[in-house]
């Protein structure tokens, strides 16, 4: 495609990306050049970004927790695994991960639970549940919201994935 333009002629190009907007004004070549220039500034920058962002699969996520966590019609986190056959940490985790499923699919309006909710899953007294919320809090894998609230990091579910995870599902597989 040629490009030319009269003497006096302009072009107005207007770039928006997200938030970015961009207007580009001028002669048809000194816009065409600027254009240019700027999305092969911009295109790397994008694609830095992308590479940089870690993004949670959540239907792979379900997949991997769908006998171990579910979310009643209600929005009720309920925890499938046996609770006794495993660590404290692993059913809290197992909790908030379930709270964060069913807000992520719009079953849940909050991706949080409260100590009390936690307490109820953990089927402890509120010493025990307020120690291992303060460890997981300390290793960045849980947050504490500011209505005294707890949520699963992002930290926290790529840990949990990797380091806990197939040990969990492998010993719910093996069964007693």
């Amino acid at each position: 495609m040629a490009l030319g333009s009269r003497e006096g002629e302009g072009i107005t190009v207007l770039v928006k990306y997200g938030e970015l907007e961009v207007k580009f004004e001028g002669p048809v070549e000194e816009v065409w050049r600027s254009v240019n220039k700027f999305f092969g500034e911009l295109i790397p920058v994008f694609d830095l970004a992308r590479r940089a962002t870690i993004t949670l699969d959540l239907p792979e996520l379900v997949e991997e927790t769908k006998d171990l966590v579910g979310i009643s019609p209600s929005g009720e986190v309920i925890l499938l695994a046996d609770r006794r056959r495993l660590p404290d940490r692993d059913v809290i985790m197992l909790g908030l991960l379930g709270a964060y499923i069913g807000y992520k699919l719009g079953k849940r309006e909050k991706d949080t639970l409260t100590s009390a909710q936690i307490r109820k899953m953990l089927e402890k007294n509120a010493k025990i549940t307020s120690t291992r919320l303060s460890e997981l809090k300390r290793q960045g894998w849980i947050e504490k919201t500011e209505r005294g609230e707890y949520r699963i990091t992002h930290l926290g579910i790529l840990r949990f994935r990797k380091q806990r995870l197939p040990k969990i599902t492998a010993r719910a597989k093996r069964g007693p």
